[in-house]
């Protein structure tokens, strides 16, 4: 039980960690170039012949990379949440 809620709370750390740095100018800034790069492919990639598999498929990647940054940083925020209240619902019961 205490390394669940060790993993509880380590979770939960990393959940804050993440929104803080969501919060940080350096956290928008970086989030905000990875959306900008993913549209930015994404209108490359309307234009780029059919033919050019490697740069369709590189600028794929770049459209998938963009729009994942943001993805993990939430998905991390989210599963500290979620930990804390396991964490919060474990001690409660105690």
């Amino acid at each position: 039980m205490a390394d669940d809620l060790g993993e509880l709370i380590a979770e939960a750390e990393i959940g804050n960690e993440a929104r803080k740095f969501m919060e940080t100018d350096l956290g928008r800034c970086i989030i905000g170039m990875a959306k900008q790069d993913a549209a930015v492919a994404e209108k490359a990639l309307s234009k780029v012949s059919p033919k050019e598999e490697d740069k369709i498929r590189e600028l794929q990647n770049k459209v998938w990379l963009g729009e994942k940054f943001e993805e993990y940083v939430v998905e991390l925020f989210n599963r500290g949440e979620a930990a804390l209240e396991v964490y919060r619902h474990e001690t409660k019961n105690q």
